[in-house]
């Protein structure tokens, strides 16, 4: 396949040159025969509700809104991978947090009951979580970007649960290869591309580490977002070359 180039000199800006290269590369495939179903691009909304929650959350009278900024974040993915394609259902699963995080747990909707998906709280368990009041301004805060109509309507998009997340990794793993801030002629960027799909691919569906227990393990991070210490689960090991041993083995430029 022959590469599919845009240069500097051919659109008025980093935009713009995006763009062309999307619909040059996407008319190649449609030309090879390629039959491509869904685009996905990475407009994600989970991005633009963390900063309004927080932006939100910032400020003294929503304070209460702050601890329930990871489990906002993780219950916008749920109902996007568990819709099945329904984008009425979607938005139905999103829409029950504003009744889950008051600590209602089974109500009416439309004439139809629904209830939460997570298993039955123990009278402790309800007593000790720090739920939000309906009335309170950390709730209508949190109400007016869930209900937000152009989150609504992308929402809809999402049902069939296609993200960038994969191309996200890439890209990261990619900048050990293709350093933004030094200048690489075509053919040595090239090469390195091809590394850093090299590397990348080898590194695709590592299972997660375990204890000689056999429990998954995991590391602690602290969001700077969310003021919380998060776990992430711990991969299996396989070697990556370091920043340094790529630039000593392709020092051409």
């Amino acid at each position: 396949m022959p590469d599919v180039i845009v240069l500097v000199s051919e659109a008025s800006s980093s935009v713009a040159m995006e763009a062309m290269g999307f619909k040059r590369g996407l008319n190649y495939l449609l030309h090879m025969g390629v039959d491509v179903g869904v685009i996905t691009t990475d407009r994600s909304p989970s991005i633009r509700v963390m900063k309004k929650l927080v932006a939100a959350s910032n400020k003294k009278v929503n304070q209460d809104l702050r601890p329930w900024l990871k489990s906002v974040s993780n219950h916008l993915y749920w109902p996007c991978s568990s819709a099945n394609g329904d984008p009425e259902k979607c938005l139905q699963r999103w829409r029950s947090l504003l009744h889950h995080i008051c600590g209602v747990h089974r109500w009416q909707e439309d004439g139809v009951e629904h209830v939460c998906h997570h298993p039955a709280m123990t009278e402790e368990q309800q007593r000790r979580k720090k739920w939000l009041q309906v009335e309170s301004s950390a709730f209508k805060a949190l109400k007016s970007v869930v209900m937000d109509n152009n989150l609504l309507r992308d929402l809809k998009q999402m049902a069939r649960f296609k993200h960038t997340g994969s191309l996200e990794v890439y890209h990261s793993s990619m900048l050990k290869y293709t350093e933004k801030r030094l200048h690489f002629k075509y053919d040595t960027m090239r090469a390195r591309t091809q590394l850093a799909i090299l590397d990348h691919n080898a590194n695709i569906g590592r299972a997660q580490a375990t204890t000689k227990e056999g429990q998954p393990r995991y590391r602690y991070c602290y969001s700077k977002q969310s003021a919380q210490w998060v776990a992430k689960p711990i991969y299996v090991h396989m070697y990556t070359p370091s920043r340094h041993s790529v630039t000593t083995l392709w020092s051409v430029s």
